[in-house]
């Protein structure tokens, strides 16, 4: 990273006089539609595109060269469809990038699509060398979103239709369903069924982890890396080639020996399939658990544990939760090449 101290009086007033024009520029693109307003203005649904600028403190024409010369701005093409970007003329353009401080988009776009425009973003960066860019990077911004847009419109009329066939295969499979293997499945129910878990105590010390099965799921269960979204973080666990109630019941306990997971809002998300069986637990994140059940449904997935996580950090992400959750826990599988996963 390179020192913002070394940044002179010459370079700092380029910067601020790219970003005046910039801002000028931006104003005439959108009719001169550019109003003074709160950060936390609510957002009207008859709105259509608006660069709004929220704060500026850019100090006096003539002021000192030492006072703060940043400038933000709200740009809204929907209420679900919207950003807030930062200028800072102690470093952009001449040494990085403006900063994207929040970026709104559908509940039914893919999780990482916040990062595919940083990304973005940081290239046209590289690309204009020290010039200001905001007007290009919104335009492929906007080119971005249709072409998201339109993969999630189908994606849920793929999710909706595999929903359907699912819920049909699943009925006639009940209805053909021997009286042997109905037997099965209600022994299954009675005696060792998940469906009533609820929040146990530390399990540092239980006879269940010290046998022998608990040291062959330890070899086949993993802890994944934990994803930060919002201020809220997730970490997915997996248990892989799972055949017994009780080698979930391992991994259970497995997720709760990491302190950290213990002091989670959420500690055990969690959904599984084996044969003749599969079940989910919301653990309090009411859904939840209902949502990875169906990822793995959808994916075929079978003798299979996924877990996921989650501390809050503040910030109530609404139904965009469910998205994450889900995105973290088919990251996860994918890695471990879980049945309806594997990396093509």
């Amino acid at each position: 990273m390179e020192d913002m101290e070394c940044l002179t009086s010459t370079e700092r007033e380029e910067n601020v006089r790219g970003i005046r024009d910039e801002i000028e520029a931006l104003k005439a693109i959108y009719n001169n539609n550019v109003l003074l307003g709160d950060e936390d203005k609510e957002v009207k649904e008859e709105e259509e595109k608006v660069v709004d600028i929220i704060r500026e403190d850019f100090g006096t024409e003539n002021g000192s060269l030492e006072e703060e010369k940043k400038i933000k701005i709200a740009v809204t093409f929907s209420p679900t469809n919207r950003m807030l970007l930062t200028f800072d003329g102690n470093s952009y353009p001449s040494r990085k990038a403006f900063s994207i401080d929040m970026l709104k988009t559908p509940d039914n776009f893919s999780w990482d699509f916040e990062k595919t425009v940083t990304e973005m973003k940081d290239d046209l960066y590289l690309s204009k060398k020290g010039e200001v860019f905001a007007f290009d990077f919104i335009q492929k911004y906007e080119e971005m979103f249709a072409r998201e847009d339109a993969l999630a419109k189908k994606r849920e009329a793929k999710e909706k239709e595999e929903n359907e066939r699912n819920a049909r295969e699943r009925r006639e499979k009940q209805k053909n369903m021997s009286e042997e293997e109905r037997k099965t499945k209600e022994a299954i129910f009675n005696n060792d069924h998940l469906v009533s878990w609820k929040h146990e105590g530390d399990p540092n010390v239980t006879p269940l982890l010290e046998t022998e099965l608990a040291d062959d799921v330890r070899k086949r269960f993993k802890s994944h890396e934990i994803v930060c979204y919002e201020k809220c973080r997730f970490q997915a666990h997996t248990l892989t080639n799972v055949r017994t109630i009780k080698e979930i019941k391992i991994a259970l306990k497995l997720i709760l020996l990491d302190k950290k997971v213990q002091t989670a809002t959420h500690p055990r998300m969690f959904a599984y399939r084996i044969p003749n069986d599969d079940d989910f637990n919301d653990d309090g994140e009411t859904g939840a658990g209902k949502n990875l059940a169906n990822v793995l449904r959808l994916r075929g997935s079978e003798n299979v544990f996924v877990a996921v996580t989650r501390w809050f950090g503040g910030s109530h992400l609404g139904p965009q939760r469910f998205k994450v959750i889900n995105s973290c826990a088919s990251e996860a599988l994918e890695n471990v090449g879980a049945l309806g996963f594997q990396k093509k």
